[in-house]
């Protein structure tokens, strides 16, 4: 299923856009479903690409809480040691801007998590230093 999962983070994103109420939770749902089904590298690295990049709120929002879910699961500590350490220093620290209120909290969540370990916090001051912040 882990080759597949870029490809339905789309297709459940793009449901999470243009549909009813009811669709979007379903494809919440489905989206939360695949997430604790494939490895976490993996969709992380497929909500990195594919959610927390859209020009879309809904979309954010989805994927910045499924982001956030899975950095409690996996443990900062993990992540740490990971190639996508910079990548989600710079995410985070990105989603704590947003411009909507639940994907800014979500993004603030994660950068409280990632200040705890000493890798991330140098990653994050650098990665806000870039932004000219």
């Amino acid at each position: 299923a882990d080759s597949e999962a870029d490809e339905v983070v789309w297709v459940l994103l793009q449901m999470v856009l243009n549909s009813p109420e009811f669709v979007q939770k379903a494809a919440n749902q489905t989206l939360g479903i695949m997430v604790e089904n494939v490895t976490p590298a993996r969709a992380m690295t497929a909500l990195m690409d594919m959610g927390v990049k859209s020009r879309h709120v809904q979309v954010r929002k989805c994927a910045a809480e499924l982001l956030l879910s899975l950095m409690e699961r996996i443990g900062v500590t993990r992540l740490a040691g990971t190639p996508r350490a910079e990548r989600l220093a710079h995410v985070a620290g990105k989603l704590a801007q947003d411009c909507h209120k639940d994907t800014r909290h979500y993004g603030q969540e994660m950068v409280k998590m990632l200040l705890n370990h000493q890798k991330f916090k140098m990653l994050l001051e650098r990665s806000l230093s870039t932004c000219g912040l």
